[in-house]
């Protein structure tokens, strides 16, 4: 009675030990690196993606020389005379280098009577007190500054050498990562006084537009009315970010596509030219009563097992290194440096569609590497293959 076909698949693996975990090793190396890179994209573009749902229409700022100054508020009311312009308003925004975690703050001053651009923050600041000199913060930044200074309050330091001190007086829940652990919401005041932005000034003016269809020609005649100034719509603004995502994962998916190239030309070589050892269990397979299509379907369960577990390997220990770890190293190619930018934990999201390209990928051409050389000695003569 013929064994099993799995079992001998096994069995067959285990017998060349050396050259199967060889290839396993590398494979699960190659998926390794291409899953990191999938997760770190993914994730950053959802994390983006909550920033630009809450993100103006229209954004304009003071462009002069290449930098970018702080613009004028009386611009505020004259683009808000522009047909098709429901709302805008000067927006008081900056980054607070915070010395204690080696990373910045990002500084919102906000009216809460004024109409909020972000839903969190519209039911962050809907109980807050009228008078100025107070703050809200996510809820992952005030446990870190509780857990600091064990008080409810934050001492900023100001341009001018003094310290304004500011009570939390409340938080709010952001599905954003990097907002729950970095923004300060405060009054416009405050947000002055610790960003620099003298009277009559802002960062740059946010603009909300009735009808889609017609933003790119608002955004036309406002940068026809303010010749310093550069507007920027939100389709521009996720379309840049896009483009640097796609080309750093690019430039690893390059990378990655030549190791791989390299890895299936080292097994077809391998593969394309039997060992003696294969040669002769190949053909005591024929002789014990195994037809040619039985020794192929030990050679694809072989190519399976082999596969799929350093495809299941790979994924796992990616997802522990992304999502448990944050990525170290590789992180900050995409995000940058943490003094540049707040730091944030990257939101778990699955990308099915590269994985499943991935899995198209590797399987096949792995299976087909060792099933054609495979089913070549299953049709030589077994006699002539033990000779």
């Amino acid at each position: 009675m013929k064994a099993g076909l799995f079992e001998l698949a096994l069995s067959s693996l285990s017998g060349r030990r050396s050259k199967s975990v060889f290839v396993f090793l590398i494979l699960t190396l190659l998926i390794f690196i291409c899953s990191s890179v999938f997760f770190i994209t993914a994730s950053l573009r959802t994390e983006s993606g909550y920033s630009a749902d809450a993100a103006a229409d229209i954004t304009v700022r003071t462009d002069r020389g290449g930098r970018t100054e702080l613009i004028k508020e009386s611009y505020a009311e004259e683009i808000l005379l522009i047909p098709g312009v429901e709302y805008a308003a000067p927006m008081y925004t900056g980054l607070y280098h915070f010395e204690y975690l080696k990373s910045n703050l990002t500084i919102v001053g906000i009216d809460p009577f004024a109409e909020q651009y972000s839903e969190d923050f519209s039911k962050a600041v809907s109980k807050l007190p009228s008078t100025p000199n107070w703050m809200v913060t996510g809820e992952k930044l005030a446990e870190t500054l509780k857990a600091m200074y064990n008080k409810q309050s934050f001492s900023f330091a100001l341009p001018n050498g003094e310290y304004l001190e500011l009570p939390v007086a409340g938080t709010f829940k952001s599905a954003s990562q990097m907002m729950s652990s970095s923004a300060v919401l405060t009054d416009i005041d405050s947000a002055g006084q610790i960003l620099g932005i003298p009277e009559g000034r802002a960062s740059y003016i946010a603009v909300y537009t009735g009808n889609p269809d017609e933003t790119d020609n608002i955004a036309q005649k406002i940068a026809g009315m303010y010749p310093d100034t550069r507007v920027t719509t939100k389709k521009q603004r996720l379309a840049a970010e896009g483009n640097l995502f796609d080309f750093r994962s690019g430039v690893f998916m390059l990378i990655f596509s030549v190791s791989l190239f390299t890895f299936f030309i080292i097994v077809f070589d391998r593969a394309s030219g039997l060992t003696a050892e294969e040669r002769r269990e190949t053909a005591i397979l024929k002789a014990v009563g195994y037809a040619p299509s039985d020794i192929i379907t030990v050679r694809l369960y072989e190519a399976l097992i082999i596969s799929v577990s350093a495809i299941l390997t790979a994924v796992s220990l990616a997802m522990l290194y992304v999502y448990g770890m944050q990525a170290p190293l590789l992180k900050s190619v995409f995000t940058g440096y943490s003094y540049l930018r707040p730091e944030f934990a990257l939101p778990f999201v699955f990308p099915a569609r590269e994985m499943a390209l991935t899995c198209l990928t590797v399987i096949p051409v792995y299976a087909a590497a060792v099933i054609i050389p495979a089913w070549r000695a299953s049709v030589t003569d077994a006699h002539e293959s033990l000779r």
